[in-house]
């Protein structure tokens, strides 16, 4: 379990958006917004476009959400969130929407992102610690895990805008990777068990070969 506060969580989301806007707004990712990025079916700009739309999630859920909401199911973790997501039958329509999106440009989708991140700082500084939202066809999970799953999307895909493009990798607090680190070892455990998780870290020569990636 993260030893990481209300507080820092968020704020190591919000500085994960400010870093994705840079990342963006670098000339590298300009110069290759048509071109295909490091994940199959979409473009660079398909790719930043996803980015932020994905961390924008935050707020259109709380928008969604009313604050005396209460659950009927055993509230989603960081885990359970990304097995019930893996499974949806949505990425096709996602590389749609994204490639859609992406035709405002680097410079605008750079913008947007910046004022997200400034939305974001706002909205969740009001929000209390046991604030709860609505993801996933209305199962619910507290704000401050969704602001996890929201940390994990959001630094793989600059590392992925990275890859595709050369730009710069963003100077950010080390604790943010190591939260996702921290939950990509728990979706691995959830998928293929502690032993296989196991060998796969440290005997690669006989792990199963599905367990990394994870996503």
């Amino acid at each position: 379990m993260s030893s990481l506060s209300s507080a820092d969580i968020r704020s190591l989301v919000i500085e994960a958006v400010e870093a994705a806007a840079v990342v963006i707004a670098d000339t590298a990712t300009a110069n290759r917004w048509e071109e295909p990025s490091s994940l199959e079916g979409m473009t660079v700009g398909g790719l930043s476009a996803h980015l932020v739309r994905a961390a924008g999630a935050t707020i259109a859920y709380l928008d969604r959400t009313p604050a005396d909401r209460r659950p009927h199911d055993e509230l989603l973790t960081p885990v359970t969130y990304f097995r019930a997501a893996l499974e949806a039958p949505i990425h096709d329509q996602i590389k749609s929407v994204s490639a859609d999106e992406a035709a405002i440009g680097h410079q605008a989708m750079a913008a947007t992102c910046r004022q997200l991140a400034d939305d974001m700082a706002s909205r969740l500084a009001d929000e209390p610690d046991d604030r709860l939202l609505a993801a996933l066809g209305g199962r619910m999970l507290t704000l401050d895990d969704f602001c996890r799953t929201r940390l994990i999307e959001v630094l793989l895909h600059i590392d992925d805008l990275v890859a595709s493009t050369g730009a710069d990798r963003p100077n950010i607090d080390p604790r943010g990777p190591a939260e996702v680190i921290d939950i990509c070892m728990g979706i691995g455990v959830d998928r293929h068990g502690v032993w296989g998780v196991l060998s796969a870290l440290a005997r690669t020569e006989r792990a199963p070969h599905n367990v990394f990636p994870i996503f």
